[in-house]
């Protein structure tokens, strides 16, 4: 199975979730996203964002579960991305501390998730860096480029405004922070 998504800056997302509804979109879930994000010094390059090829952690905690999740970042392609739940934030703080992991920033966000045809559908309004779609093709029997191209297709019927954001949240998040230096 391939999983393919991209990410676009979006103005109001009430207008985005009618627009999917009415091209036969269902609702599946609504929740809020805290994730605590966690790198360590080398992996980080000059403006302290994960190098590529390199690993960000991070603690999530929605509808009243915790995960601790390790993602391998490569910009543009898919990379490793592990998942486990633990019991508390404060075991995987200090877990990651002993792993040499420091926190960097929170992401928090609320997230309202719709299913149409072959693609998964979250409207994401994220603290301090606004609103966003993401749209993920869970489908099977294509390539990536075949699955990246029906994604953003449906980004064109969906919202013809909306402007591509080939940046993670994290990357964002660290830029923000950044200018504000």
């Amino acid at each position: 199975m391939i999983e393919t998504e991209i990410r676009a800056k979006v103005g109001d997302l009430r207008k985005i979730a009618d627009k999917i509804i009415s091209l036969g979109g269902e609702f599946v879930s609504k929740e809020q996203q805290i994730d605590k994000v966690f790198g360590r010094p080398e992996d980080l390059d000059e403006n302290h964002q994960i190098i590529d090829g390199h690993f960000s952690s991070r603690i999530r905690q929605k509808s009243g579960k915790i995960s601790l999740d390790f993602k391998e970042i490569k910009r543009g392609q898919s990379g490793i991305d592990i998942s486990a739940p633990i019991n508390s934030i404060e075991t995987g703080v200090k877990l990651l501390t002993a792993l040499g992991f420091e926190e960097a920033f929170s992401v928090s966000k609320a997230r309202e998730t719709y299913k149409l045809k072959d693609f998964e559908i979250c409207l994401d309004d994220v603290e301090k860096l606004g609103s966003f779609i993401e749209i993920e093709w869970v489908g099977n029997g294509e390539n990536y480029d075949s699955a990246l191209q029906e994604c953003k297709s449906l980004l064109e019927e969906i919202d013809p405004s909306a402007v591509l954001e080939n940046k993670k949240y994290g990357d964002l998040m660290q830029e923000l922070i950044n200018s504000q230096k």
